[in-house]
Protein backbone atom coordinates (compact mmCIF):
# COMPACT_ATOMS: atom_id res chain seq x y z
CA UNK A 1 0.00 0.00 0.00
CA UNK A 2 1.25 3.20 -1.22
CA UNK A 3 1.50 5.84 1.43
CA UNK A 4 1.56 9.61 1.18
CA UNK A 5 5.13 11.15 1.57
CA UNK A 6 5.22 13.89 3.95
CA UNK A 7 7.35 17.39 3.47
CA UNK A 8 8.79 19.42 5.31
CA UNK A 9 7.25 22.76 5.58
CA UNK A 10 9.67 23.88 8.77
CA UNK A 11 12.21 25.92 6.45
CA UNK A 12 15.81 26.05 7.37
CA UNK A 13 16.52 23.76 10.28
CA UNK A 14 17.61 26.23 13.63
CA UNK A 15 20.81 26.32 15.55
CA UNK A 16 20.62 24.40 18.90
CA UNK A 17 21.15 27.14 21.48
CA UNK A 18 24.08 26.24 23.56
CA UNK A 19 23.52 23.96 26.98
CA UNK A 20 19.96 22.78 25.62
CA UNK A 21 20.16 19.26 27.04
CA UNK A 22 16.92 18.84 25.20
CA UNK A 23 16.70 14.68 24.14
CA UNK A 24 15.32 15.49 20.49
CA UNK A 25 17.81 15.35 17.49
CA UNK A 26 17.27 17.48 14.75
CA UNK A 27 19.38 17.35 11.44
CA UNK A 28 21.69 19.81 13.22
CA UNK A 29 22.65 17.73 15.79
CA UNK A 30 22.84 14.71 13.73
CA UNK A 31 25.10 16.63 11.37
CA UNK A 32 27.59 18.02 14.01
CA UNK A 33 27.65 14.81 16.12
CA UNK A 34 28.66 12.66 13.27
CA UNK A 35 31.10 15.27 12.55
CA UNK A 36 32.29 15.25 16.09
CA UNK A 37 32.64 11.48 16.06
CA UNK A 38 34.04 11.36 13.17
CA UNK A 39 37.27 14.04 14.32
CA UNK A 40 37.16 12.24 17.51
CA UNK A 41 38.28 8.66 15.58
CA UNK A 42 40.62 10.51 13.22
CA UNK A 43 42.25 11.93 16.93
CA UNK A 44 42.44 8.77 18.23
CA UNK A 45 43.84 6.73 14.91
CA UNK A 46 45.46 9.02 12.97
CA UNK A 47 44.34 8.74 8.47
CA UNK A 48 41.30 6.46 7.95
CA UNK A 49 39.64 5.63 4.31
CA UNK A 50 36.30 5.74 3.76
CA UNK A 51 35.63 2.35 4.20
CA UNK A 52 37.53 1.94 7.51
CA UNK A 53 35.61 5.33 8.51
CA UNK A 54 32.70 3.48 7.62
CA UNK A 55 32.81 -0.17 9.27
CA UNK A 56 34.19 2.17 12.48
CA UNK A 57 31.18 4.34 12.79
CA UNK A 58 28.36 2.17 10.97
CA UNK A 59 27.67 4.56 8.24
CA UNK A 60 27.72 4.58 4.72
CA UNK A 61 30.18 5.86 2.19
CA UNK A 62 27.82 7.98 0.68
CA UNK A 63 27.23 9.85 4.29
CA UNK A 64 31.22 9.47 5.41
CA UNK A 65 31.82 11.21 2.16
CA UNK A 66 29.60 14.27 2.83
CA UNK A 67 31.25 14.08 6.63
CA UNK A 68 34.77 14.39 5.61
CA UNK A 69 34.22 17.08 2.41
CA UNK A 70 32.30 19.38 4.96
CA UNK A 71 35.50 18.67 7.32
CA UNK A 72 37.77 19.15 4.42
CA UNK A 73 36.27 22.07 3.27
CA UNK A 74 36.82 23.56 6.91
CA UNK A 75 40.53 23.18 6.66
CA UNK A 76 40.46 20.49 9.44
CA UNK A 77 41.22 17.45 7.25
CA UNK A 78 43.44 16.44 4.78
CA UNK A 79 43.69 13.72 2.16
CA UNK A 80 46.64 11.49 1.44
CA UNK A 81 47.08 8.28 -0.86
CA UNK A 82 47.84 5.11 0.61
CA UNK A 83 48.52 1.89 -0.64
CA UNK A 84 46.55 -1.20 -0.04
CA UNK A 85 47.40 -4.76 -0.36
CA UNK A 86 44.85 -4.70 -3.44
CA UNK A 87 47.87 -3.13 -5.31
CA UNK A 88 45.49 0.67 -5.75
CA UNK A 89 46.20 3.44 -3.50
CA UNK A 90 43.31 4.63 -1.31
CA UNK A 91 42.37 8.13 0.01
CA UNK A 92 43.50 8.10 3.51
CA UNK A 93 41.81 11.44 5.90
CA UNK A 94 43.50 12.67 8.48
CA UNK A 95 43.54 15.79 10.68
CA UNK A 96 45.42 18.70 10.37
CA UNK A 97 47.01 19.83 13.23
CA UNK A 98 47.73 23.03 12.50
CA UNK A 99 44.26 24.16 11.53
CA UNK A 100 43.66 24.63 15.40
CA UNK A 101 44.91 24.60 18.53
CA UNK A 102 43.30 25.13 22.32
CA UNK A 103 44.77 25.84 25.81
CA UNK A 104 44.48 23.06 28.57
CA UNK A 105 45.38 24.52 32.13
CA UNK A 106 44.79 22.21 35.55
CA UNK A 107 45.07 24.11 38.51
CA UNK A 108 45.88 21.93 41.60
CA UNK A 109 46.65 23.01 45.48
CA UNK A 110 49.91 24.35 45.49
CA UNK A 111 50.56 25.02 41.42
CA UNK A 112 49.23 23.99 38.14
CA UNK A 113 50.22 23.53 34.45
CA UNK A 114 49.28 24.90 31.03
CA UNK A 115 49.26 23.00 27.58
CA UNK A 116 48.89 23.53 24.01
CA UNK A 117 47.47 21.21 22.11
CA UNK A 118 46.72 20.84 18.45
CA UNK A 119 43.67 19.53 16.80
CA UNK A 120 45.20 16.05 16.34
CA UNK A 121 45.84 15.84 20.39
CA UNK A 122 49.55 16.44 20.15
CA UNK A 123 51.45 18.54 23.06
CA UNK A 124 52.85 21.72 20.92
CA UNK A 125 54.26 22.65 24.32
CA UNK A 126 53.66 22.49 28.33
CA UNK A 127 54.47 24.91 31.10
CA UNK A 128 53.90 24.82 34.99
CA UNK A 129 53.05 28.22 36.92
CA UNK A 130 52.63 28.25 40.70
CA UNK A 131 51.11 32.16 40.75
CA UNK A 132 48.13 34.04 39.04
CA UNK A 133 50.91 36.55 37.56
CA UNK A 134 52.60 33.32 36.27
CA UNK A 135 49.61 31.84 34.81
CA UNK A 136 49.02 35.40 32.84
CA UNK A 137 52.72 34.92 31.37
CA UNK A 138 52.15 31.55 30.45
CA UNK A 139 49.46 31.74 28.64
CA UNK A 140 50.74 35.32 26.74
CA UNK A 141 53.39 33.12 25.36
CA UNK A 142 51.63 29.99 23.97
CA UNK A 143 48.41 32.16 22.39
CA UNK A 144 51.86 34.26 20.79
CA UNK A 145 53.13 31.08 19.61
CA UNK A 146 50.55 29.90 17.45
CA UNK A 147 48.52 33.38 17.30
CA UNK A 148 45.33 34.19 19.22
CA UNK A 149 43.07 33.39 16.36
CA UNK A 150 44.03 30.03 15.83
CA UNK A 151 43.26 29.13 19.54
CA UNK A 152 39.10 27.77 19.57
CA UNK A 153 39.22 27.92 23.22
CA UNK A 154 40.35 27.31 26.52
CA UNK A 155 39.28 24.38 29.06
CA UNK A 156 40.27 24.80 33.06
CA UNK A 157 40.77 21.39 35.31
CA UNK A 158 40.47 22.16 38.36
CA UNK A 159 40.42 20.01 42.13
CA UNK A 160 38.80 20.84 44.92
CA UNK A 161 41.14 22.36 46.54
CA UNK A 162 42.97 24.56 43.76
CA UNK A 163 44.71 27.50 44.80
CA UNK A 164 42.80 29.56 42.31
CA UNK A 165 38.85 29.95 42.20
CA UNK A 166 36.42 30.65 38.98
CA UNK A 167 36.34 34.29 39.76
CA UNK A 168 40.01 34.45 40.33
CA UNK A 169 40.44 32.56 37.01
CA UNK A 170 37.82 34.00 34.48
CA UNK A 171 39.21 37.98 34.70
CA UNK A 172 43.06 36.08 33.58
CA UNK A 173 41.79 33.76 31.22
CA UNK A 174 38.73 35.57 29.52
CA UNK A 175 39.82 38.86 29.30
CA UNK A 176 40.62 38.48 25.42
CA UNK A 177 36.91 36.94 24.99
CA UNK A 178 38.36 33.25 24.69
CA UNK A 179 35.97 30.70 24.99
CA UNK A 180 36.72 28.89 28.62
CA UNK A 181 35.39 25.70 29.48
CA UNK A 182 35.65 24.62 33.41
CA UNK A 183 35.79 21.11 34.04
CA UNK A 184 36.61 18.96 37.71
CA UNK A 185 39.88 17.33 37.19
CA UNK A 186 38.30 13.70 37.28
CA UNK A 187 35.78 14.95 34.62
CA UNK A 188 39.06 16.09 32.65
CA UNK A 189 40.79 13.08 33.14
CA UNK A 190 38.20 10.65 31.86
CA UNK A 191 37.79 12.80 28.78
CA UNK A 192 41.87 12.55 28.61
CA UNK A 193 41.27 8.18 28.74
CA UNK A 194 38.28 8.36 26.24
CA UNK A 195 40.08 10.25 23.57
CA UNK A 196 43.44 9.47 24.24
CA UNK A 197 43.38 6.65 26.28
CA UNK A 198 41.16 3.23 26.34
CA UNK A 199 38.43 4.78 25.00
CA UNK A 200 34.60 4.52 26.03
CA UNK A 201 34.06 1.10 27.59
CA UNK A 202 31.00 -0.77 27.52
CA UNK A 203 29.44 -0.20 31.17
CA UNK A 204 31.15 3.43 31.51
CA UNK A 205 34.17 4.21 33.47
CA UNK A 206 35.08 5.31 37.18
CA UNK A 207 37.92 7.73 37.45
CA UNK A 208 39.95 8.15 40.64
CA UNK A 209 42.03 10.40 41.45
CA UNK A 210 44.27 10.99 44.32
CA UNK A 211 46.59 13.80 45.60
CA UNK A 212 46.12 16.10 48.44
CA UNK A 213 42.50 14.92 48.74
CA UNK A 214 41.10 11.95 47.28
CA UNK A 215 37.83 11.93 44.55
CA UNK A 216 36.12 10.19 41.65
CA UNK A 217 34.33 10.83 38.74
CA UNK A 218 31.58 8.28 37.37
CA UNK A 219 30.77 8.04 33.07
CA UNK A 220 27.47 6.41 32.80
CA UNK A 221 25.81 6.64 29.07
CA UNK A 222 28.93 8.25 27.63
CA UNK A 223 27.98 11.29 30.12
CA UNK A 224 30.02 12.50 33.11
CA UNK A 225 27.39 12.11 36.35
CA UNK A 226 27.69 14.90 38.73
CA UNK A 227 24.80 14.34 40.82
CA UNK A 228 22.20 16.71 42.25
CA UNK A 229 24.36 19.44 43.58
CA UNK A 230 27.20 18.61 41.10
CA UNK A 231 29.12 17.27 43.85
CA UNK A 232 29.08 13.91 43.13
CA UNK A 233 32.37 11.72 43.36
CA UNK A 234 33.52 13.75 46.45
CA UNK A 235 34.49 10.61 48.10
CA UNK A 236 37.79 11.59 50.06
CA UNK A 237 35.82 11.67 53.67
CA UNK A 238 34.23 8.20 53.31
CA UNK A 239 34.86 6.03 56.14
CA UNK A 240 36.03 1.96 55.96
CA UNK A 241 37.52 -0.62 57.29
CA UNK A 242 38.23 -1.56 60.73
CA UNK A 243 39.56 1.64 61.99
CA UNK A 244 37.17 3.50 59.96
CA UNK A 245 39.60 5.62 58.69
CA UNK A 246 38.42 8.19 55.67
CA UNK A 247 40.24 8.10 52.19
CA UNK A 248 41.66 11.17 53.31
CA UNK A 249 43.37 10.20 55.89
CA UNK A 250 44.75 7.01 54.48
CA UNK A 251 45.41 7.25 50.36
CA UNK A 252 46.66 10.82 49.79
CA UNK A 253 50.03 12.15 49.51
CA UNK A 254 50.30 14.00 53.00
CA UNK A 255 49.44 10.54 54.49
CA UNK A 256 52.53 8.83 52.17
CA UNK A 257 54.81 11.52 53.16
CA UNK A 258 53.78 10.67 56.99
CA UNK A 259 54.76 6.83 56.22
CA UNK A 260 57.77 6.83 54.17
CA UNK A 261 59.75 4.63 57.11
CA UNK A 262 57.06 1.85 56.16
CA UNK A 263 55.97 2.60 52.72
CA UNK A 264 54.56 -1.25 52.07
CA UNK A 265 52.54 -1.09 55.11
CA UNK A 266 51.12 2.80 53.66
CA UNK A 267 49.87 1.12 50.51
CA UNK A 268 48.70 -2.24 52.00
CA UNK A 269 46.80 0.19 53.94
CA UNK A 270 45.97 2.84 50.89
CA UNK A 271 44.74 0.13 48.83
CA UNK A 272 42.79 -2.31 51.48
CA UNK A 273 40.42 1.36 51.78
CA UNK A 274 40.08 2.45 48.00
CA UNK A 275 39.05 -1.39 47.56
CA UNK A 276 36.12 -0.65 50.04
CA UNK A 277 35.33 2.32 47.73
CA UNK A 278 35.59 0.29 44.59
CA UNK A 279 33.62 -2.26 45.91
CA UNK A 280 30.57 -0.23 46.90
CA UNK A 281 30.67 1.73 43.91
CA UNK A 282 30.95 -1.69 41.75
CA UNK A 283 27.94 -3.47 43.63
CA UNK A 284 25.70 -0.52 42.16
CA UNK A 285 26.88 0.45 38.57
CA UNK A 286 29.22 -2.64 37.75
CA UNK A 287 31.40 0.04 35.54
CA UNK A 288 33.27 -1.22 32.87
CA UNK A 289 36.20 0.09 34.06
CA UNK A 290 38.28 1.43 37.40
CA UNK A 291 40.70 3.83 36.96
CA UNK A 292 43.39 5.53 39.15
CA UNK A 293 45.44 8.82 38.81
CA UNK A 294 46.70 11.44 39.96
CA UNK A 295 50.08 13.16 41.76
CA UNK A 296 51.63 9.48 43.63
CA UNK A 297 54.79 8.38 42.39
CA UNK A 298 54.81 6.23 39.75
CA UNK A 299 56.22 3.23 41.93
CA UNK A 300 53.63 3.99 44.99
CA UNK A 301 50.50 4.42 42.40
CA UNK A 302 51.55 0.60 40.70
CA UNK A 303 52.15 -0.93 44.30
CA UNK A 304 48.55 0.37 45.27
CA UNK A 305 47.45 -0.98 41.86
CA UNK A 306 48.63 -4.45 42.52
CA UNK A 307 47.30 -4.05 45.67
CA UNK A 308 44.33 -3.44 45.12
CA UNK A 309 43.98 -6.20 42.81
CA UNK A 310 44.79 -8.87 45.05
CA UNK A 311 42.14 -7.27 47.43
CA UNK A 312 39.77 -7.93 44.74
CA UNK A 313 40.45 -11.59 44.16
CA UNK A 314 40.66 -12.29 48.03
CA UNK A 315 36.73 -10.59 47.90
CA UNK A 316 36.04 -13.06 44.84
CA UNK A 317 36.20 -15.87 47.55
CA UNK A 318 33.50 -14.44 49.80
CA UNK A 319 31.48 -12.10 48.01
CA UNK A 320 29.11 -12.72 45.29
CA UNK A 321 29.27 -9.57 43.60
CA UNK A 322 33.01 -9.59 43.34
CA UNK A 323 33.65 -11.65 40.21
CA UNK A 324 31.44 -8.32 38.37
CA UNK A 325 34.65 -6.01 39.88
CA UNK A 326 36.50 -5.19 37.15
CA UNK A 327 40.31 -4.85 37.51
CA UNK A 328 41.61 -1.67 38.81
CA UNK A 329 44.03 -0.35 36.07
CA UNK A 330 46.21 2.76 36.43
CA UNK A 331 44.95 5.38 34.47
CA UNK A 332 46.82 5.90 30.78
CA UNK A 333 47.95 9.24 31.70
CA UNK A 334 47.96 9.12 35.71
CA UNK A 335 49.23 12.52 36.28
CA UNK A 336 48.84 14.57 32.56
CA UNK A 337 44.71 13.43 32.21
CA UNK A 338 43.49 16.27 33.83
CA UNK A 339 45.21 19.04 31.71
CA UNK A 340 44.83 16.84 28.52
CA UNK A 341 41.52 16.06 28.67
CA UNK A 342 40.83 20.14 29.87
CA UNK A 343 42.54 20.54 26.27
CA UNK A 344 40.54 18.38 24.43
CA UNK A 345 37.07 20.15 25.95
CA UNK A 346 37.05 23.68 23.65
CA UNK A 347 38.28 21.04 20.76
CA UNK A 348 35.84 19.02 21.00
CA UNK A 349 33.13 21.52 21.23
CA UNK A 350 34.66 24.55 19.15
CA UNK A 351 36.41 23.76 16.25
CA UNK A 352 33.60 22.24 14.24
CA UNK A 353 32.58 24.11 11.14
CA UNK A 354 28.99 25.75 11.35
CA UNK A 355 26.51 22.68 10.87
CA UNK A 356 24.34 24.93 8.83
CA UNK A 357 27.01 25.77 6.17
Amino acid sequence: MKTTRRHSISGAARQRPPHDDRPGISPIDIAEHNSRITLRLLRRRGAMTRQELSRELALTEPAITGIVRRLQTAGLVTERKRSTTAHYTAAAFGLRGEARYSLGVRIGNLDGEVVLMDLAGAIVQQKTFATRDALIAVVADLQRAVGLAKIVGCGVATSPDAFMDREQIEPVLGKDGQALFFLDDTEAAIEAERALGIGDTEGGMVMILTDYSVRAGLLIGGRVFRGNHGRAGQIGEMRSGIDGASLNEVATLQSLKSSLADKDRWVEKAARHLHEAVLAVSGFIAPGAILIGGSLPDDVLHAVVSRMSRERDDKIRDLVIAPWIQQIRAATYPWAGAVLGAALRPLDTMALPDARA
